[in-house]
């Protein structure tokens, strides 16, 4: 944020002048009526100049205020575009284990609903704040111009006022942030909710989500209470005291010195007035700039993230094959430790399956070989090459992988295969479909490859199949699938079973797998017990 602030400090000192300019523009208005009170009558050519000084100082204000407004208002925008770059530019670049750190509704709220919340903060509320707080300086200044005496009581009521608006702006602020943050637990909760939409008709939990959200809802009703409560003295205390600062004035002057003007007076109790609706403005301001600032401490705490994975540092290797070799290895999120120890090797062309019960870090060694985590002792190596020293970018152009969770855009299914690669071909997608038996469901698309496909339109294994095309497609010396035949028919699972003895000659595949029929197939399986490595099985001489 500051970088942002700072690459534009020359506009926003250009803005700030001519806040300036305005303010000094605006408070002339009523010193030139001064004068034209204090004035001999019978002077009529000194009367003729004021009037004439007034229109121009008019004519000369609202220019000035037509450049600023359109000099703010265009920097202001280019500003939060820019904001918005690199956010989205930063968290692109966070390594794996900086996305652990939150899930995904904090990130899309704090680029989508934090992003919304700050954007009155430069395209307004900080203008219209250092204009009022500056046109108040300038009319209490221009009061001592008018009368010392007099303005020491207007002075003083405009600060009572101040000191009480504020009292009572922090208490409306603290409400407000209560709201905000119950705010953001409804998004959590909505969002949890939706997307457990099945878990919730299933097992009919639709009173007990009820329940939780009516309570959420209940505690924001309380805090929104106290912010109505609290917000509800502000106005009406300022009037009260700007009344009598006015009413001690006409006091002092008729009971005590009737020597000042009757400019003076009108002077000193328009600004009195007139201070009043750029303090309510200024209080008004820091309530909304309050939600504001929270939006933008959040982004702020992303944008701060020191998580940044640099896929060009290390050494390049274009063409990275040979033995994978783990050498004591320990994994952990946090304090938690996943992976233990685990030391074992696999053959450049042999064919692994790692199995194990659900989260016993099968998936994670794999994360770990891809670099999408750091490893926290020991290293792996690839064809003797240590892959922490290795480029990043080189060690993922030379595995490809398929997920349990397949993921898709919507795109046409041609790119949702390709991913940007336009070496590969139509007929090399067609060539490889057919031999998997996946050529069917083009047939069922009028566009065949150019047919725009959607996730929730498809089922898992049609789902499924695409990583797998792109997996294959994408050619590489390594092949990770994690659990790459369930919710495939066993007809499409032996045509991929063979796919997979195809790529294993010239290639090395780990298989993350439960069913017997891959386990057979391969050359050592390695058993995963409590974060180590349990047992060791080589079915076939490397």
């Amino acid at each position: 944020m500051k970088y942002i602030l700072k690459k534009n400090i020359k506009g926003l000192f250009i803005v700030a002048f001519f806040l300036i300019i305005c303010n000094v523009l605006s408070v002339l208005h009523p010193y030139i009526m001064k004068k034209i009170l204090d004035i001999d009558f019978k002077s009529k050519d000194i009367l003729i100049n004021l009037f004439l000084t007034y229109a121009i100082v008019h004519i000369i204000l609202l220019i000035s205020k037509n450049v600023r407004n359109s000099i703010s208002n265009k920097l202001m925008a280019k500003i939060l575009k820019e904001l918005r770059e690199r956010l989205f530019s930063k968290v692109l670049k966070w390594d794996m284990t900086t996305y652990a750190k939150y899930n995904s509704t904090e990130i899309y709220t704090r680029m989508t609903a934090d992003m919304d919340n700050i954007f009155p903060l430069f395209f307004g509320m900080s203008q219209i704040l250092l204009n009022d707080v500056i046109y108040i300086i300038i009319m209490v200044i221009f009061m001592y111009f008018a009368d010392v005496r007099i303005a020491i009581i207007g002075s003083f009521a405009v600060l009572l006022n101040a000191i009480i608006s504020y009292y009572f702006s922090k208490k409306v602020a603290k409400a407000n942030k209560n709201i905000i943050n119950k705010r953001d637990l409804e998004n959590k909760q909505y969002s949890e909710m939706y997307n457990k939409n099945k878990l919730t008709y299933l097992f009919s939990l639709q009173s007990k989500n009820n329940k939780t959200i009516h309570k959420t809802l209940d505690e924001e009703y309380k805090y929104r209470k106290s912010f109505i409560f609290q917000e509800s003295f502000i106005y009406p205390l300022a009037l009260i005291i700007h009344a009598i600062a006015i009413y001690i004035i006409l006091i002092y002057v008729f009971n005590i010195d009737m020597s000042i003007s009757l400019g003076s007076i009108y002077l000193v109790i328009t600004y009195i007035q007139t201070c009043r609706t750029p303090l309510n403005e200024i209080f008004t301001q820091l309530e909304e700039i309050q939600v504001s600032l929270i939006s933008l401490k959040r982004i702020n705490k992303l944008l701060n993230e020191s998580g940044k994975e640099d896929i060009e540092k290390g050494e390049k290797v274009e063409n990275l094959k040979g033995d994978i070799e783990f050498e004591k290895v320990d994994m952990q999120y946090g304090e938690n430790k996943v992976l233990k120890d685990i030391s074992f090797n696999i053959k450049e062309g042999n064919k692994v399956t790692i199995v194990g019960k659900t989260g016993v870090g099968k998936t994670t060694l794999t994360n770990m070989l891809m670099r999408l985590y750091p490893i926290s002792k020991g290293r792996i190596l690839i064809g003797g090459k240590d892959i922490s020293k290795i480029r990043i970018k080189d060690i993922r152009k030379n595995i490809s992988y398929i997920s349990q969770t397949p993921y898709i855009m919507k795109d046409t299914l041609k790119n949702n295969i390709i991913l940007d690669d336009n070496s590969i071909t139509e007929e090399q997608i067609k060539k490889v479909a057919s031999e998997i038996g996946f050529e069917q469901v083009f047939e069922n698309y009028d566009k065949g490859l150019d047919e725009i496909i959607e996730k929730s339109k498809l089922s898992y294994g049609q789902l499924q199949m695409i990583a797998f095309l792109r997996a294959i497609l994408h050619k590489a010396n390594i092949y990770i699938f994690d659990e790459p035949t369930s919710n495939i028919d066993l007809k499409t699972e032996e045509r991929i079973q063979k796919l997979i003895d195809k790529i294993a000659f010239d290639s090395t595949v780990i298989i993350i797998a439960h069913r017997k029929s891959t386990i057979e197939g391969s050359d050592k399986i390695i058993y995963l017990k409590e974060g180590k490595v349990d047992l060791i099985v080589n079915k076939r001489p490397s």
